[in-house]
Parts: structure tokens; sequence; C-alpha cells
């Protein structure tokens, strides 16, 4: 009787994909703590989503862009700016402080105005702010403190989300400091 317990158990781990998931957890326990990468829960937060700035500009391919995915206090993503004639893409790692204040830590990507280090190369330190202001995204500050927020949130798709979110970088930012 036992046995078949067992067997319907196991049976409806394998058709729930519970099974799996369990197997993945024990073989993550056996790698050391700094290489362990935590499963990522479903992003949320003030900051995680995507945000266009298109002013001055009549084509979406030279907008300014942060794709963002938050997990608790860790905010992580890509940017990307056109200047020049030239697309300035890169990644960018951030620590939430509230539901309206990040500061950008590491970044990383096409050498321009936002890095100098290729991701390739690793990643540049920073310090310079992310804010929420009226509903806008702000990456500069004025001299006064005030937001200069011209980044508005646009639909990102649930297959785009999911493609960001399947980045190992991603998921691994998403766990601990790179």
């Amino acid at each position: 009787m036992r046995s078949s317990a067992m067997v319907v158990l196991l049976g409806l781990g394998g058709c729930t994909g519970l099974g799996a998931e369990q197997a993945g957890m024990e073989a993550g326990s056996s790698a050391p703590p700094e290489s362990r990468v935590v499963p990522v829960a479903p992003t949320v937060g003030p900051f995680a989503g995507k945000w266009e700035a298109c002013d001055g500009t009549n084509s979406p391919d030279e907008c300014s862009r942060y794709v963002l995915l938050q997990h608790d206090d860790r905010v992580c993503g890509t940017w990307s700016y056109f200047a020049s004639g030239k697309v300035y893409e890169g990644r960018i790692v951030a620590r939430a402080t509230s539901s309206v204040e990040a500061r950008r830590t590491h970044v990383c990507g096409r050498p321009g105005s936002e890095t100098q280090t290729e991701c390739d190369d690793g990643w540049q330190r920073i310090d310079k702010p992310l804010r929420l202001c009226d509903g806008k995204l702000a990456d500069l500050t004025r001299a006064d403190g005030t937001c200069v927020a011209d980044h508005q949130a646009v639909p990102m798709p649930d297959e785009e989300r999911y493609a960001v979110q399947a980045q190992p970088w991603i998921r691994e930012c998403l766990s601990r400091v790179p």
C-alpha cells in the first residue's frame, strides 16, 4: 500500500514538474555559495518595466531605453541610447533604497557617456541615481536635487520580459552582487 502511494506521488510530481524543480534545487545546494544562484521570483517592484525617452526623435530606434527587472531591492537590466548616429547599449545594476529612489552601482556596455567598460571585460563601478518622479523614470538629478524624469513607462510584452529574465547574467544579478 505504501509503495503504491509513493508511485502515485512520484507520478504526480513528474506531471507537475515538481520533481525536476526539487532536483534542480538539490543540485544547486551542493554548489559553493559564491557560485550558487537563487531561483528568481517573478520580478516586481516600482522600477521593473520598460522605460523610454523619445523626445526630439521621430524614430523609435533612437529612443533612450531602460529595461529593468527588480527582485527585492536589486534592480538589474539593460540601457540604450542613440547619439552621433550610433546606438550605445549595455547592462546596469542598481539597488533600490526606497519605492522611488535607487542607486546605480555597476554598468558595462559600449563605451560612451554611460560607461568605459565593455561587458566582456567586467563591470564599471558607478554611483548614479535612478528615481521615480510623477510616474516617470529619471536617471539625472538637477543641482537642486529635483528629477529630470523623461523616461515614460511603456508596455513590455510577457515574451520580452521572459526573454530578459532568462538571460544568465540577469538571473545571477537578481540573486547576488555581480
